[in-house]
């Protein structure tokens, strides 16, 4: 709304109007983004367990590998 426009009542009215349409456009942004977020993540993990089925192996080699860095990494900071 405008604000030379009429409609509401009382002192404000219009401020609180535009900050009501702030905050609606803003809950509507946020939540498409976290929705984006979502179907991002999904896809990811759709993958991932793709490719622990197709080769288990590599997976279990790999996670063993990253382990091991982790935790050289989390000793070195003690």
């Amino acid at each position: 709304m405008n604000e030379g426009s009429s409609g509401s009542s009382g002192y404000g009215g219009n401020g609180q109007d535009d900050h009501r349409h702030r905050v609606e456009a803003f809950a509507r942004e946020a939540s498409a983004q976290v929705e984006h977020a979502r179907m991002v993540f999904d896809d990811l993990n759709e993958r991932a367990l793709a490719f622990i089925r197709e080769r288990p192996g590599t997976a279990l080699l790999g996670a063993l590998a990253l382990g091991y860095l982790v935790g050289k990494i989390a000793s070195k900071a003690k």
